[in-house]
């Protein structure tokens, strides 16, 4: 009997919407909680349970919960597809069922537990087999399904070659900061919580109990979060995938063995030694490879991008910007400060731990548009990108990633993408079937290995090939797994892929690659399971990705095409015009480069997050950022500056004012060239000055100037920073006002020549003044006329009422002063005796 003898068309009640809620939120009508086992042998028992919700809004009587299935098994993968979604066909085979009486009202729910011998379903050989899990009214009335698979073993299982699966498990997010500081929302700080994503598939790809307890430890301090990254990048640990030699070891953190420490060489498992072998062969330079001492081998997938943004967070103090997509057009968007995030800095503790007993690849960073920037001549941006993911991994897990292994975004290249990875050590490629399609004639499930052209950027003798990811996992992997009964379906439809593959006439022993996509989201029920699928299941072998073995070069075989960059991969790139305008922002960042000490380049990295293949169609949010990081940009250039002064007064010819300059940078060394000329040069002259120097982080230096004023008056001095080159670091210069008073040495000089003229013009008349004087005095001493001590004076002169006595003289003939005359003809004595006979001037 074939497949389609056993399925019957679908009643026309029973849709796919029937098996569909009516929104997100609410249940569905049928939810699978649990089917076990998940792989059947003759003598297993089959159970499924789960719950059936009344979604119709009327009572419901007498409900029925059966099991429908088709004694055949599906043919090729293709076919599960088509009935997981509930269309065409359906199996007519009735298994068991459970009668509930009275009223289901509606949204009433009930528990259900149905179980039947495996051998009374009379299931053929190996395979997959469908199964339908519905609920009807007692009117016969379909209120909702659910389909899953049946994977079967059958009686001898013997004959089906177990296949080996090896685990690509990512650690990535979208890019989370415009500037280093800015952080694009608060999504990455829910992440990183035991709830959070990133916190989920940590701990299931870890298989054992995590702690995401903050404890009494100063765990910036502890994991040295905030350690000079140049001087980790001088001596970086060279053993990948080791830990940070001051980290202490957590719940989780792998054993000695793990740590790299010496093993007794009886113990190296026969594994190991085959290992450090190949390693020897390829590079002469034995490194260690991590081991795990419990659970499936995993590849941990990270962004160093990603573990960036979380090293940032755990550090030290940032800004949160709400969500750009929702800040009106020329406003700028809300900012709220956020401490050092102690959920940040406990993951990062545990990913230490954890991922240092796995072998871990890396994406460039950001997951940068490569292929973009290389086809837009910006090569210099795409190998920044590869360079920097070191240094970001160095810093944020204190390991290194195995740079054998390349990640192209998206699991696509081209060939100068390719090349380009390959000049930086990679000759392996993690890629999509989609780059790597099969020939039209397969039609199985190929080997992920698989070989590609040399570049010619390869080391010699290294040829290089890609490991294909199967993209029906990958889709599977992605399935809804958090509402009820999703993750049970999700683990059912897992272990139904890999028998499918497994029961595939293969040809030889193949690997497939299990590798989630970049933003998986599983449940910790779905994370976790499909791991211990991956040990429980018999048709499976854990393989650890960097151990997949390559034929030689003339083994290979011809089953898959060309390398392929899809034509619509084009139209998707960050355009040129995008990318022109993250040159403009470069050009400010070159500007500020130039100013600093050394070779720092503190915004590179918020150029490649710019870079990235998530802006492809996000233009409006890429536009906001870009914003940011640009306003960003400016302001630290802004924080080396000249601080404006009050006006000079220049009291002389010359002078001397100073100009301060302050660096107001938290952790940048500048160094910088002061301009200073002035807008009059015949009025005012700058003399000779220190123009270059250096100026710690967050310091202040006083340049002393010379001026000279040939002019009184004002004078505007321009005065500017300017990088070596002569490129000014700010859009405006500063004004120094400069006001000559005239009041200088030559101008004293003339007033004291001055005065030396006036004193020679009055003295020869006090000289005469005072001979005069004398010659009077000669002259009544000689007469005897001194007048008598009793003698009353003058009745006017005394009384006052016409001259007084002395106050007055007259010019006598000869041109000589005298006393002034009385008006009988006499003289007044010009000095009169007093009381005691003296004489009185």
């Amino acid at each position: 009997m074939t497949m389609a003898a056993a399925l019957l068309p679908i009643p026309a009640t029973l849709s796919p919407a029937s098996a569909e809620p009516e929104n997100e939120e609410s249940a569905p009508p049928v939810a699978v909680e649990r089917i076990t086992p998940s792989s059947l042998d003759e003598d297993s028992t089959l159970r499924v349970s789960g719950e059936v919700t009344n979604t119709t809004g009327v009572s419901v009587e007498d409900v029925t919960v059966r099991i429908r299935y088709s004694k055949n098994a599906f043919t090729s993968r293709d076919e599960l597809d088509g009935f997981a979604s509930g269309e065409g066909l359906q199996p007519d085979s009735r298994g068991p069922k459970k009668e509930f009486e009275g009223e289901l009202k509606p949204d009433g729910t009930i528990e259900y537990s149905l179980s039947t011998p495996v051998e009374d379903l009379e299931l053929g050989s190996y395979g997959v087999y469908p199964l339908v899990v519905e609920a009807v009214g007692g009117d016969g009335e379909l209120l909702g399904a659910q389909y899953t698979f049946l994977p079967y073993v059958g009686e001898d299982d013997k004959d089906v070659d177990p296949v080996d699966l090896a685990w690509v498990w990512p650690l990535m997010d979208d890019p989370g900061r415009a500037d280093d500081d800015t952080f694009l929302g608060e999504g990455l700080h829910d992440s990183v919580t035991a709830e959070g994503r990133l916190g989920r598939l940590l701990e299931a790809g870890a298989q054992v109990p995590l702690s995401f307890d903050v404890g009494d430890e100063d765990l910036v301090k502890e994991l040295g979060l905030n350690e000079d990254p140049s001087e980790e990048a001088e001596d970086p640990s060279p053993e990948a995938g080791s830990p940070s030699p001051d980290e202490e070891p957590s719940d989780s953190s792998p054993s000695p063995e793990e740590s790299g420490e010496p093993r007794d060489e009886a113990s190296a498992s026969p594994e190991d030694e085959e290992s450090d072998e190949d390693e020897d062969q390829d590079g002469g330079e034995k490194e260690r490879s991590p081991e795990r001492t419990e659970g499936i081998p995993v590849t941990w997938a990270v962004d160093p991008g990603t573990m960036d943004d979380i090293l940032r967070m755990a550090a030290a103090d940032h800004t949160v910007v709400e969500d750009l997509s929702e800040v009106p057009a020329g406003s700028d968007p809300e900012r709220n400060e956020r401490a050092a995030d102690q959920a940040a800095q406990v993951w990062l503790r545990e990913a230490r731990g954890v991922l240092a007993a796995d072998a871990v690849v890396a994406s460039s960073y950001a997951d940068t548009d490569l292929a973009s920037l290389l086809r837009n001549d910006m090569r210099t941006d795409a190998e920044a990108s590869l360079s920097i993911s070191r240094e970001a991994l160095r810093r944020s897990l204190a390991l290194e990633a195995d740079e054998r292994f390349a990640l192209p975004a998206e699991g696509l290249m081209d060939e100068g993408v390719q090349e380009l990875f390959s000049s930086d050590g990679a000759d392996r490629f993690l890629l999509t079937e989609e780059a790597l399609p099969p020939e039209p004639w397969i039609d199985t499930t190929l080997t992920a290995e698989a070989p590609l052209p040399a570049t010619g950027a390869e080391e010699e003798g290294v040829d290089p090939f890609a490991l294909v990811a199967d993209a029906g996992l990958t889709e599977v992997l992605s399935m809804p797994s958090h509402g009820p009964g999703e993750s049970a379906l999700a683990l059912q439809r897992f272990a139904a892929e890999t028998a499918m593959i497994a029961g595939e006439d293969g040809g030889k022993d193949r690997v497939v690659v299990a590798a989630p996509s970049r933003d998986w989201d599983p449940s910790a029920e779905l994370a976790a399971g499909v791991l211990k699928a991956t040990d429980d299941l018999p048709w499976l072998s854990p393989e650890r990705l960097d151990r997949v073995k390559t034929p030689d070069p003339d083994e290979w075989e011809d089953t898959r095409q060309d390398l392929n960059y899809p034509q619509e991969s084009y139209g998707q790139e960050l355009s040129s015009t995008y990318l022109g305008q993250i040159e403009d922002v470069s050009r400010d960042v070159r500007l500020f480069n130039s100013i600093l000490v050394g070779d720092s380049d503190p915004f590179r990295p918020s150029l490649v997050r710019l870079e990235s293949v998530y802006w492809r169609e996000r233009e409006a949010l890429a536009g906001a950022t870009r914003s940011l990081v640009s306003q960003a940009v400016q302001g630290r250039m802004e924080d080396v500056r000249i601080i404006p002064g009050e006006p000079v007064t220049l009291a002389s010819r010359t002078g001397i004012t100073g100009v301060l300059v302050a660096n107001d940078l938290e952790d940048e060394s500048v160094y910088v060239h002061l301009s200073i000329f002035s807008e009059n040069s015949e009025r005012l002259s700058i003399g000779d000055y220190t123009s270059s120097f250096e100026i710690a982080p967050g310091a202040k230096t006083t340049v002393y100037v010379p001026l000279s004023a040939r002019i009184n008056g004002s004078t505007t001095v321009h005065v500017s920073l300017q990088n070596a080159d002569g490129e000014p670091i700010s859009p405006q210069d500063t004004m120094l006002q400069v006001n000559a008073t005239g009041l200088g040495t030559q101008a004293l000089l003339i007033s004291g020549i001055g005065l030396l003229i006036l004193i020679a013009a009055l003295a020869p008349r006090a000289l005469r003044k005072w001979a005069r004087r004398q010659a009077a005095k000669a002259e009544k001493n000689e007469d005897g006329e001194s007048p008598s001590a009793e003698t009353p004076r003058d009745e006017g002169a005394e009384a006052g009422d016409g001259e007084a006595a002395g106050s007055e003289t007259d010019e006598r003939p000869d041109g000589t002063e005298g006393p002034a005359s009385r008006d009988d003809g006499s003289e007044e004595a010009e000095d009169r005796p007093d009381d005691d006979g003296d004489a009185r001037k």
